[in-house]
């Protein structure tokens, strides 16, 4: 009866969110990973296809943390030298089994009374072995007497692209990797001598084709928009906003959202110029009207500036694309100046469009060499030019403090 004790689910746990994490970025760097399907909650025997030693870790990044799935490793291999085991526990969090000298599935059922009786899922490769050719190899039993010895279902795992990552006796060649979840599948409806069930599952789910690259959910919905009108329509947003308010720059635009879809970006730094033209005018307009609109992360010495420069007329704001003074300035200073509409909208044009314009093509450029990565890491990429782009506009303000 106490091997029969099955724990409750764990919930959260820090060292498994740890590797969770972990892997998952580390089959996201390499090549994509993707999971396909869904698991119950609860503690089971996943049973899986065993063709490299990635394995282990894909299932690891497949299964969020309040799993906790743990391994069974030969302990003939993997705990005999203590970097080993060491490396093993931190990384992997295995339990050792024999595959030699006997009392096998009696070493099994000590393990997976250690997993099962904490209310972890216990990971099983019923090979044995890695296949040297990623075909499935003979399914032993073993999990199947687990399962009914603690009668807990057995879930079928297909695990897709390790064999070509990572080959038995070969070298890593990058690539995505798929998870595959099949249908768990109840102790009492399974023949305990009879794995043709788990089996035939594992194929059909294997059978689906090769592992498919993952993608940012955050790259898909700005991909999208940026395919339609949305994606334009926001960059004449961004432009109209920065030249009346807004303190982050257009062209940041292009390196948040249009990079997305490399081929939008042209078009889209067309959109942003037009919307920071109107913008222009907008702010002369309610400037001259005694209306001055805020202008958050400025100073008086680029205020200064901008008045300087719009003294000699429109022309002066051919200026603004190379000093880091917000255009909103200069369209401020050109009301004070008594700068025409017509005049400042033909330089505005000039000079936002070519900003834009050059701005465009090097994020249009950049993005597609660097699509895959972006494609796979648009949230981190998003973060570290956010934290950039904040750092940067520090030290322009900074400079400018101290003229």
């Amino acid at each position: 009866m106490t091997r029969r004790r099955v724990g409750l689910p764990p919930g959260f746990n820090l060292a498994g969110a740890a590797r969770h994490t972990v892997w998952r970025n580390v089959f996201h760097a390499v090549g994509g990973f993707k999971v396909t399907g869904a698991a119950p909650y609860e503690a089971m025997v996943v049973v899986a296809n065993h063709s490299s030693h990635a394995d282990t870790p894909a299932l690891i990044a497949a299964f969020p943390a309040p799993y906790k799935p743990v391994v069974v490793a030969a302990g003939d291999y993997w705990f005999e030298k203590r970097w080993m085991r060491w490396g093993l526990k931190l990384l992997i969090g295995a339990v050792p089994v024999r595959r030699v000298g006997g009392g096998g599935f009696e070493s099994l059922l000590a393990g997976a009374q250690d997993v099962l009786g904490t209310g972890s899922s216990l990971l099983v490769f019923p090979e044995g072995t890695r296949s040297a050719d990623g075909e499935l190899g003979t399914f032993r039993t073993g999990a199947l007497r687990i399962a009914r010895e603690f009668d807990v279902p057995v879930l079928p795992v297909a695990i897709v692209g390790t064999s070509r990552l990572l080959p038995k006796g070969g070298r890593m060649r990058p690539g995505p990797v798929e998870v595959r979840i099949g249908v768990p599948v109840q102790p009492e409806d399974l023949d305990p001598e009879d794995m043709g069930p788990v089996v035939a599952q594992i194929r059909a789910l294997l059978d689906d084709g090769p592992a498919r690259a993952s993608e940012s959910r955050t790259w898909r919905t700005l991909h999208g928009a940026m395919d339609g009108w949305p994606g334009m329509a926001g960059g004449f947003a961004w432009g109209f906003a920065e030249a009346v308010s807004w303190p982050v720059t257009s062209e940041m635009y292009l390196a948040l959202v249009g990079v997305a879809h490399p081929r939008r970006v042209l078009p889209a730094a067309g959109w942003l110029t037009a919307g920071s033209v109107v913008g222009i005018l907008c702010t002369r307009a309610l400037t001259g009207n005694g209306l001055r609109p805020p202008a958050p992360l400025t100073t008086e010495s680029m205020r200064l500036a901008a008045a300087r420069h719009m003294a000699v007329g429109a022309r002066g704001i051919w200026w603004q694309a190379l000093n880091g003074v917000p255009v909103k300035l200069y369209a401020q200073a050109a009301a004070d100046a008594g700068v025409g509409a017509r005049p400042l909208a033909l330089h505005a044009l000039g000079a936002r469009g070519a900003r834009a314009a050059a701005m465009g093509a090097v994020a249009a450029a950049g993005a597609g060499v660097a699509q895959p990565v972006l494609r796979r890491f648009y949230g981190p990429y998003l973060g570290a030019l956010g934290l950039t782009y904040a750092g940067g506009l520090a030290l322009v303000i900074r400079r400018w403090q101290r003229r």
